[in-house]
């Protein structure tokens, strides 16, 4: 059994620290054993000591924090560590110190991110990337902008997100729609997404905005009500809100805030939109497709490898494009037959190319791989 220490210096409640407990799922007590370092405290603590993964708190200051280098090595001494396992640039860094003071240990990062960096970041990550035995790109997206950066194409292995069908499947039921007053017959479409600037919701109003118009025009907007359920916290929510209503929007729109039962919710919908500026891959839009919602994109990176043509399971549309996203979803709400034909493609596609145990084996493949170098 490997032993397999993740560093992360924030563990939250986004898309990484998602994959990090689905890995876990998969793969803790099977065929690895997964510790967890951290530097500042977060909620997705909580549930990997749940699952029995211990936790070890690590200041680390800064990417290049020596001090936090030398108790890494100490820790991998101490727990016998095959691997470390690093989710973002400050605790790649730490790693790649780790093991120029001599840390006998396989380094894996992975790449979540499509951001943009500046000339001495991209320098800084080609160099640190010669000490990093292997790299994960959760997209062709993000090895493709890796590899505009000077790394090279061989040491990146694009292995896509997957999510546990046994969880995320299941029937649909109406406990939010009774929960926010919601008909049954009503039409749900959600969006789960931390309310801040790169995941587009300004936009995403502007669409809504755009949509009601569509409706009107149509003749459609007494037929059946549609409604927006958008999901998360973040510090632009409370601007939101008000923008909603200002917008003339807010009988319409519900903030739901963070939810815990986001299942539960997906499973009370109707269609998924996920409107971020940037976006690798996105876990967001998987977990919808597993409980058999169409998805409503925008073409902001690795999305449109899980939305096209060939998967016929949503619509793409460009961020910033608010008359084309509220065509799209005008169209979803009102054509039956393409509404049934995406929602049957979704699971399978999710099925097929994104479940977890796909995600898990190549991931320990990689793992063992590294150990054979």
């Amino acid at each position: 059994m490997l032993n397999v220490l993740h560093l992360i210096n924030y563990p939250g409640k986004g898309g990484s620290e998602r994959y990090i407990l689905s890995l876990a799922e998969a793969l803790h007590d099977n065929k690895c054993k997964f510790h967890v370092a951290y530097s500042e405290d977060g909620p997705m603590l909580r549930q990997a000591r749940k699952m029995g993964i211990k936790t070890y708190k690590i200041a680390m200051r800064s990417p290049y924090d020596i001090k936090a280098a030398m108790q890494v090595k100490k820790l991998c001494k101490e727990l016998s560590i095959d691997i470390v396992h690093t989710h973002f640039l400050r605790e790649n860094y730490i790693g790649v110190l780790s093991k120029l003071l001599g840390n006998r240990v396989v380094l894996v990062n992975t790449g979540h991110l499509l951001a943009k960096k500046n000339i001495l970041v991209k320098l800084t990550d080609l160099l640190f990337s010669a000490a990093t035995d292997e790299i994960i790109a959760v997209s062709n997206a993000v090895k493709d902008m890796m590899v505009s950066e000077g790394i090279r194409p061989s040491k990146i292995s694009v292995i896509y997100n997957g999510v546990n069908l046994d969880y995320w499947k299941g029937e649909r039921n109406l406990k939010a729609r009774e929960e926010f007053g919601i008909g049954e017959e009503d039409f749900v479409v959600t969006s789960v997404a931390r309310f801040s600037e790169e995941k587009g919701h300004l936009f995403l109003l502007e669409a809504i905005k755009q949509f009601s118009k569509i409706r009107q025009k149509s003749g459609r907007g007494s037929r059946r009500k549609v409604w927006f359920l958008l999901v998360g916290d973040g510090e632009n929510l409370e601007h939101c809100k008000n923008l909603a209503s200002i917008m003339g929007i807010s009988d319409s729109v519900i903030f739901a805030g963070f939810r815990k039962d986001v299942r539960s919710i997906l499973h009370s919908s109707d269609l998924y939109v996920s409107h971020s500026m940037s976006e690798a891959l996105g876990i967001s839009i998987l977990e919808a497709m597993a409980c058999s919602l169409p998805v409503v994109a925008t073409n902001s990176g690795g999305p449109s490898e899980i939305i096209n043509a060939e998967n016929n399971c949503g619509i793409l549309v460009e961020f910033g494009d608010t008359d084309g996203f509220a065509a799209a979803i005008h169209k979803i709400v009102n054509d039956t037959e393409l509404y049934n034909t995406f929602r049957k493609n979704a699971l399978e596609i999710v099925e097929k190319e994104f479940n977890l145990d796909n995600t898990a084996e190549s991931t320990y493949n990689l793992y063992i791989k590294g150990l054979k170098r």
